[in-house]
């Protein structure tokens, strides 16, 4: 009964958008129609192997005050929406920062459609501080958000049934809004904590990162993360000693000293006020060790060795820090691994070897036997990839989005080699994957006399 009305309003102020969605029918089989226990509209939609809700089948109203209150911030100027649904958590969101401005983008016409007929969204269409986009491709998508970015006070609010639904040809979208959406929970759960620990950690380090860039230039570097691969071929990291830099994720520490191999660099990233305990504690090591700037900060405080402090873009207490003290940043990518490539790459390193890198799964383990792995015992949850042999492995969001950030990360260099010897996993596009005991004899096959650099810093 509300089409009419709305789509005569679409017509004078979306005419584009109009004309796309005129002649538009739903698919039934999909979508249905459904009514509320609280009489509110909301869709059934029938996807490949379940059926989901695009508002509460219960309280749509309620679901969607509590999405407005979690996203509600009065410093905001600019919402950007990604997923208008039947609008309820739009008009919510509207009702509590009526001043704001809101950008939003809704990928499913069908959807969009099936709002017209049943809803009334004149005062969303209407709204002289709403615009409206209902993009075609992924090429209009990306000319929207890139547009939208340069916003001043943005907040990006998504609506995770939407973002469920999209269609296969925009997966890429998707991809990078729930990397963001990770990226942004991440901060805002520990965003004290890193705070603190900011506050701690430049005042306890020696030197910073940079000081090791471009010192290595074509010097060998083999990237130890603590993938249930690991366990596979960590004695061969035996024969890398004076050949190769082994820069070490502070969670792959144990394995390696457990097989008499030190390190010649750790890196730590996490701030979580457990990491000195779980990854140092009672181990008997002192090799420079890499900290970024948010990391726990007991790392810093406790650890005995030579401490490089890595100062991340992004985080906007260390950018400013990097500038007053004219220091460089480092791209993080969101986990330890990702942050030792960019370092890595930064050091002048060639090639760059990853070991312990599953990305996934492997075995149906989460880590290698000394660094308290877990069994995965359900698969519902997980994405699978293609594995190095062209077989399925099973990954997690996070894990498959550190994937994709290294894979990003890589084909940015174009004169550096980078080989995948964990001899498990996933499969890392741009890298050649050959044994470690084929890449060691390779590569690792003189001594370096750069590495002398690394051991003065404990002098």
């Amino acid at each position: 009964m509300w089409y009419k009305k709305n789509i005569e309003t679409l017509f004078n102020k979306y005419n584009k958008i109009y004309k796309s969605i005129i002649n538009l029918n739903p698919n039934q089989n999909i979508y249905k129609l459904m009514n509320t226990k609280t009489n509110k509209s909301t869709l059934k939609i029938n996807l490949k192997d379940k059926s989901i809700y695009l508002h509460s089948r219960y309280d749509p109203q309620r679901e969607a005050i509590n999405i407005a209150e979690e996203n509600y911030d009065p410093e905001i100027e600019n919402y950007i929406i990604f997923g208008l649904g039947f609008g309820y958590h739009v008009e919510e969101l509207m009702k509590m920062d009526p001043n704001a401005n809101f950008y939003i983008i809704e990928t499913n016409k069908e959807v969009f459609k099936l709002a017209l007929d049943n809803l009334d969204l004149s005062n969303i269409i209407d709204n002289s501080n709403v615009k409206l986009y209902v993009p075609n491709s992924i090429s209009e998508i990306s000319i929207i958000l890139k547009e939208l970015i340069l916003l001043n006070n943005i907040k990006l609010v998504m609506h995770n049934t939407s973002l469920s639904i999209m269609s296969e040809d925009l997966i890429n979208v998707k991809y990078l809004l729930e990397e963001f959406r990770m990226f942004k929970n991440s901060s805002e759960n520990y965003s004290l904590i890193m705070k603190n620990n900011f506050k701690a950690n430049i005042k306890n380090y020696n030197e910073n990162v940079d000081i090791l860039f471009n010192k290595f230039k074509d010097v060998p570097l083999y990237i130890v993360s603590a993938g249930p691969s690991l366990d596979k071929n960590i004695q061969e990291l035996l024969h890398v000693k004076n050949k190769g830099i082994i820069l070490s994720v502070g969670r792959a520490v144990r394995s390696l000293m457990k097989a008499y191999i030190k390190p010649d660099v750790i890196i730590v990233t996490d701030p979580s006020e457990q990491v000195y305990d779980m990854q140092f504690k009672d181990l008997n090591i002192d090799v420079p060790i890499i900290v970024l700037s948010t990391c726990d900060r007991n790392v810093m405080t406790n650890y005995k060795g030579y401490k490089l402090i890595a100062l991340q873009n992004g985080y906007s207490l260390a950018e400013n820090y990097a500038k007053e003290k004219r220091k460089k940043l480092i791209q993080t990518g969101g986990s330890v691994a990702t942050t030792a490539l960019d370092t890595a790459i930064n050091m002048g390193c060639n090639p760059i070897v990853f070991v312990g890198q599953d990305l996934a799964f492997t075995n149906s383990k989460t880590h290698s036997e000394a660094t308290y792995s877990q069994d995965i015992k359900y698969l519902n949850n997980l994405r699978e990839v293609e594995d190095i042999n062209g077989d399925i492995v099973y990954t997690s969001k996070n894990l498959y989005i550190y994937l994709r950030w290294i894979q990003n990360r890589i084909a940015m260099e174009k004169d550096k080699i980078f080989i995948d010897a964990t001899e498990g996993g996933a499969k890392i596009e741009g890298t050649r994957i050959v044994t470690l005991k084929e890449t060691i004899q390779n590569y690792s096959n003189r001594n370096f006399d750069e590495l002398n650099f690394i051991r003065k810093l404990n002098i």
